[in-house]
């Protein structure tokens, strides 16, 4: 009886020990340094996103950041950010967001659509929302996305090539819930942000990449348009 349960608590182990190695090369699995592999991974696709090849953007991460883990390649941002989430506490999470809007911002081009999304979607992945992406945008000193090729709004073009995601808006408050398609002018903050998750997820560039340039083009026109009364709609709540 001992020697069989021995034997099948070797069997399991030796299961167990398969399905960790296994699922380690598709999704972050708890360990020793799993927090730096993933934050490693992560860093390195927001980069890939803007264009950045591979190696030079683990060179950028280990100097900024000091991390030496590998890179997963190809991964889903959201869904590791999560993860990451899980098993983080706070301050490394503030840190993480922090390191790649730091990186992001260190690039001389413009910054893509859809490398901004991706480090949004980064963003509430952590837990935050978008004001607090802002602050640290502020303080890196990043001002315009690219929606480029053929998801550039047309007013891109008028202005060399980088249309301003983030601007001092002007208009009032009723109108600026309307672009959110909230009609109640009393909103909380929490109907503010919600109708925002939704909007941006109907409109990310992700769900219409496969589809026209036109299409694209209306899809990051509105994503930006969104995304300016969302961030105007917070800052005033911070203001008053």
């Amino acid at each position: 009886m001992i020697a069989a349960g021995m034997a099948v608590a070797g069997i399991v182990i030796a299961a167990v020990a398969f399905a960790q190695r296994e699922a380690s090369f598709g999704s972050p699995q708890p360990g020793a340094n799993d927090l730096e592999r993933i934050a490693t991974s992560l860093l390195a696709q927001l980069l890939a996103f803007g264009g950045v090849h591979r190696d030079e953007a683990l060179r950028e991460i280990r100097r900024v950041t000091g991390m030496l883990a590998p890179a997963v390649d190809g991964i889903d941002v959201a869904n590791w950010a999560e993860r990451f989430a899980h098993i983080a506490a706070p301050a490394q999470r503030h840190w993480l967001l922090e390191k790649a809007v730091q990186l992001i911002a260190a690039r001389p081009s413009p910054v893509p659509l859809r490398q901004y999304t991706a480090l949004l979607d980064l963003s509430f992945a952590l837990g935050f929302h978008t004001d607090a992406l802002a602050k640290l945008r502020e303080r890196y000193g990043f001002e315009y996305v690219d929606p480029a090729r053929d998801a550039r709004p047309a007013e891109a073009d008028r202005k060399g090539g980088a249309t301003a995601l983030f601007v001092r808006e002007t208009r009032s408050r009723r109108e600026l819930l309307r672009v959110l398609e909230i009609e109640e002018t009393s909103a909380t903050r929490q109907t503010i942000i919600s109708a925002y998750r939704k909007l941006a997820a109907q409109h990310h560039p992700d769900r219409v990449h496969a589809q026209s340039a036109e299409a694209q083009s209306q899809a990051a026109a509105r994503f930006i348009e969104i995304t300016r009364a969302y961030e105007a709609l917070l800052a005033a709540e911070r203001e008053n």
